[in-house]
């Protein structure tokens, strides 16, 4: 086994610049394996492993496109189910004070179509769409059109205009969806993909064969392939046949549990839709002498149209899109590597903007180990192990549709995982790529989603066997599906096109204006409850942080202090444990939030501070409430395993700082994500920052299966506060640490705000 490679921990990821600005200290090398190349062009690499028997086929697509665009053309049909079970209501991923869910009047189709509505918005004059509506039958309700601005308003009026009517016909649906785009005449360079958005299981007109062998007999006729993305909505959904259609259609399957995840999976799904850089790539691998090789299962993505092949030495690797900035990388295994001298070629074939494409790659000795670091080379093997774990998860039936496992291939697949967590730990890799990994499998909560998915039955047949193949889709595909999971998160952040995409998207889907309920509560004389006005961002999985206040920290000279506003990175501030420099300011916009009063200092009822030498909740010991809207700050401090060392004095008060070391117990400062100062670092790395250094933030991600916060919201994607704690019974739930500063110093009374 290769030693595990010196590099930087991810608490090293913020360097001080002229000791002000914190800036991300390096790109990530683990996710997309650079090597010698132009990253503005096409590049197909074959990195022997002869060590494990094996080589890593690696696909990078250029970094952005030659010419600027605000996101690559496409035609998207949206194929939505509008049965009646549509019309269940949605409510909002939080509880009331009662612990019921806090119900909106919005429906799960009032939610689909503000999602399509978020895409129709950010088309152009380049793009166009259609609308495909099935139940009982399919319907064309919008006919694809370009994307101006009249058309636009006709789309929009078309999708407002779905109701939800019987049956479940999603058979039609696709075929007269497919239909759509075929008839229409035919843009090279625009991208094609077809959206299926369903809440349950179909029930009228299934094809007797299989979806999976009707549909393939189908897409094998034709000479230009949508990409077939599939969407479902709750827990009583066909994951698998979902998924395999999406295997067949060349696209992904998502998992959308409740309303909460329904913002960011549609997100991310558009952002790697709009920087597709080339469609039905494959890779063809030609190798000497007497050496086989075969495709790892763990980077198979799948059924496919056609199957994997194998000629004359030559194996064949389907790869699908690819995205620009993001690498596509496979493990080959090979055997006979090193009897004697043998090589091995790799041509990739792709389909750019109508016109087919090659690229040959240098042809490689697989006797001679590439020159990749280990922890690059050991993040994509265990990657793939994970993946082909996963697959066991799912057998495949006669049809082609995955099934789930019996409670007896259950228990035996956690054996099996608890095996290959503790092998994956044993490699001793630390940088970020490889920590992703381990924390899917078995981080604290909110991450280690893989280990509780499968970890009771219950949990495996209600979310796990939904989620888990989702999960499989991001991982063997390489792109990030959403902002809930460590794994997924690393693919595409290293592309500035795929970052700014998504970011347009999520404030488009934030700042729409909110649908009109359909679900309408009445009081028993028959009069109508009114309903409350909810901003869209509540269904984008996060929760808002709550409040603010003004601020004075100490420094370590004497009793100064400094408004937390002009606060900057490279300052030294008091500690218990002496000096020491902070590291990142994060600042945050909040409305309406309610602070607990400490004589002069004003802090959340959870922030944990400390009275008479012990940590406490300030809503245990708080004189009065106080409203409050404006700007609040947090401060992450250098590193230490001395959680005293992440404590600063606010007002007189010893408070908890960022990343204090304390994620388990029974400490009421134990937070797995406020707690974990690599965690903290790497999400504070990914936020933008003012012209002062100071990194700015909307809000924090919450884990929709746990409801903890496991991340920060960049600045844009929120704008509205509130001081609702849905997960205010558990000490482990809803800490965020945070501080306000005026705008003007005028007060001799000095009011501190510690906020969470």
């Amino acid at each position: 086994m290769d030693p595990a490679p010196s590099v930087a921990s991810t608490e090293d990821d913020f360097e001080i610049i002229d000791d002000q600005i914190p800036i991300r200290s390096r790109p990530s090398t683990g996710t997309n394996i650079v090597g010698e190349r132009n990253p503005n062009e096409v590049a197909v690499q074959l990195h022997p492993l002869p060590d494990t028997n094996s080589m890593i086929l690696s696909v990078h697509p250029p970094l952005h496109p030659e010419k600027e665009l605000r996101h690559v053309p496409c035609d998207i049909v949206l194929c939505i189910d509008v049965s009646y079970s549509m019309s269940s209501s949605a409510p909002l991923p939080t509880t009331d004070d009662s612990g019921k869910p806090e119900e909106t009047g919005l429906s799960v189709l009032d939610l689909t179509k503000h999602a399509a509505r978020t895409i129709i918005e950010t088309l152009n004059h380049n793009d166009r769409l259609g609308v495909v509506a099935f139940s009982t039958n399919a319907e064309v309700v919008y006919k694809i059109s370009n994307m101006n601005e009249d058309n636009k308003k006709a789309a929009l009026k078309a999708v407002e205009a779905l109701q939800p009517l019987s049956s479940t016909n999603l058979w039609h649906g696709l075929k007269l969806s497919l239909e759509a785009l075929e008839e229409v005449t035919p843009i090279p360079q625009n991208v094609q993909a077809l959206y299926v958005l369903t809440d349950g299981m179909p029930n009228h007109m299934c094809p007797r064969q299989g979806y999976v062998p009707k549909l393939r007999s189908i897409l094998q006729q034709k000479d230009r392939l949508p990409m077939i993305h599939t969407f479902g909505f709750g827990y009583s959904i066909r994951s698998g046949l979902l998924q395999a259609i999406s295997e067949v259609g060349g696209g992904t399957y998502s998992f959308i549990p409740d309303a909460g995840m329904i913002g960011t999976v549609f997100v991310h799904a558009i952002a790697n839709l709009y920087t597709t850089f080339a469609t039905q790539a494959k890779v063809s691998i030609r190798t000497s002498g007497s050496v086989a090789i075969a495709q790892d299962e763990g980077s198979n993505t799948g059924l496919g149209l056609y199957e994997e092949s194998t000629e004359d030495g030559a194996l064949t690797v389907t790869v699908g899109s690819l995205q620009y900035g993001q690498s596509r990388d496979v493990i080959i295994r090979m055997k006979n590597a090193t009897s004697k001298p043998s090589t091995a070629q790799a041509t990739l074939t792709y389909n750019f903007q109508g016109d087919s494409k090659s690229v040959v790659s240098s042809e490689q000795i697989l006797s001679q180990r590439t020159s990749l670091p280990p922890h690059v080379s050991g993040y994509h093997l265990s990657r793939a192990r994970i993946c082909a774990f996963l697959r066991t998860l799912f057998p495949l039936r006669p049809d082609k549709q995955y099934s789930s496992l019996t409670q007896d291939q259950l228990e035996n697949a956690k054996q099996e995982l608890d095996s290959m967590i503790k092998e994956i730990k044993e490699l001793g890799y630390t940088d970020e790529e490889n920590g992703s990994l381990v924390r899917d499998l078995a981080g604290e909560e909110p991450e280690g989603q893989i280990s509780l998915s499968i970890s009771t039955q219950d949990n495996y047949e209600k979310w796990g066997k939904h989620y888990l193949l989702s999960l499989l889709n991001a991982h063997t595909h390489q792109i990030c599906n959403s902002f809930k999971d460590p794994g997924p998160l690393e693919y595409g952040k290293n592309s500035p096109f795929f970052c700014r995409c998504r970011e347009e998207l999520d404030t488009c889907f934030d700042n729409l204006p909110p649908p009109k309920p359909s679900i309408v509560q009445r009081r028993p004389d028959g009069t109508a409850v009114p309903r409350a006005s909810y901003a869209m961002s509540r269904y984008n999985c996060r929760n808002n942080p709550c409040f603010a206040g003004q601020c004075n920290i100490r420094l370590p000279e004497g009793n100064d202090s400094v408004p937390i506003q002009n606060l900057r990175a490279g300052t030294k501030v008091w500690t218990p444990r002496g000096p020491r420099r902070v590291r990142a300011v994060l600042a945050t916009a909040v409305k309406d939030t309610v602070l607990c009063n400490i004589s002069s200092l004003m802090v959340t009822p959870w922030h944990p501070i400390q009275i008479a030498g012990d940590w406490m909740f300030p809503s245990d010991v708080s004189e009065r409430n106080t409203p409050f809207s404006g700007k609040v700050y947090s401060v992450l401090l250098d590193s230490s395993p001395d959680s005293d060392a992440h404590a600063i004095m606010v007002e007189g008060h010893v408070c908890v700082s960022l990343g204090h070391g304390v994620r388990s117990g029974n400490d009421v400062r134990a937070h797995a994500f406020f707690g974990s100062y690599p965690s903290v670092a790497r999400s504070l790395a990914s936020l933008p920052r003012d012209v002062n250094g100071v990194l700015r933030c909307s809000g924090v991600k919450r884990n929709i299966l746990t409801g903890l916060a496991c991340g920060f919201i960049g600045e844009g994607r929120s704008r509205v506060a509130t001081n609702k704690n849905p997960f205010r019974r558990s000490v482990k739930m809803g800490l965020h640490y945070r501080f306000h500063a005026p705008t003007t110093m005028a007060s001799s009374r000095r009011t501190a705000c510690l906020v969470f």
